[in-house]
């Protein structure tokens, strides 16, 4: 899932909440994490995705209590209270927030313009912006209120940095999320909360597969000067990065993992 990280104590102490952690990236991501030293709280609505998430990250902690590393928390990340609960719970429990990874979101079949529906519409919005919108506004509370600042990551995809023909929502969600990190990383960096965008182009996850043909899956896949789709390591290593002190004065940015397809 996840190659050894060459730092392991890089997030030694921190706390890091993932939203999406049920699925390929948020998990992988998750594994990156605790390896790296963070304990996590993991996310997602599907409590049956989380278990398996717990059973397969405890290989990345030997010889320590789940309980002090990873805790889980079902939960609907498009509603307010619900994410004004978690986050709540993660400081309570965890007793600090340090990084927020806002991962959760949704695509679906590549569809013509005329063929989207409004109720697609409404789905992909309030799946991708709005949990992103409350995610931000919750932990960046929890950060602020605790006075040493923090990291939130917002992940987009290059759909968000050019137009996509065949996921027209898709795309204007994941171009909404830079206007709220950068918006975000304005208003509270004097908090010393940083906010940032990561652009993964095709990453070869179940998710990614479903939303194109094989056909269409191999044109793209020689769109990538790399030569292959993104791995969700090589995604987890970049949220690692933005994670830790590393990063310290990166806010407003947005990081392409991407294989060098986008040009700007």
């Amino acid at each position: 899932m996840s190659d050894k990280p060459p730092t392991p104590s890089r997030l030694s102490g921190k706390v890091v909440l993932v939203t999406g952690a049920g699925g390929a990236i948020g998990l992988a991501t998750s594994a990156r994490l605790l390896q790296d030293g963070a304990k996590v709280c993991l996310v997602d609505i599907n409590a049956d995705a989380l278990l398996a998430a717990v059973s397969e990250l405890t290989k990345y902690i030997p010889n320590e209590s789940v309980d002090d590393r990873i805790l889980i928390v079902t939960a609907d990340v498009t509603s307010e209270s619900a994410v004004e609960q978690f986050v709540s719970k993660v400081v309570d429990k965890l007793g600090r927030l340090d990084c927020a990874f806002l991962n959760a979101g949704v695509s679906y079949t590549s569809t013509a313009i005329f063929d989207t529906t409004e109720e697609s519409y409404e789905r992909v919005m309030r799946i991708n912006v709005k949990s992103a919108f409350l995610g931000i506004k919750h932990t960046a509370k929890a950060m602020k209120d605790r006075g040493n600042g923090g990291s939130i990551i917002l992940t987009s995809s290059i759909a968000g940095l050019r137009g996509t023909p065949g996921l027209i929502v898709y795309s204007a969600s994941k171009f909404a999320l830079r206007g709220l990190a950068l918006t975000a990383a304005s208003e509270l960096g004097g908090d010393g909360i940083r906010v940032n965008t990561i652009h993964p182009s095709g990453v070869n996850t179940p998710m990614f597969k479903a939303s194109w043909s094989p056909e269409k899956m191999e044109e793209l896949r020689k769109a990538v000067p790399l030569g292959r789709f993104a791995e969700t390591s090589d995604v987890a290593g970049v949220v690692s990065f933005l994670a830790s002190d590393d990063s310290k004065f990166v806010t407003g940015g947005l990081i392409k993992v991407d294989g060098g397809c986008v040009s700007f």
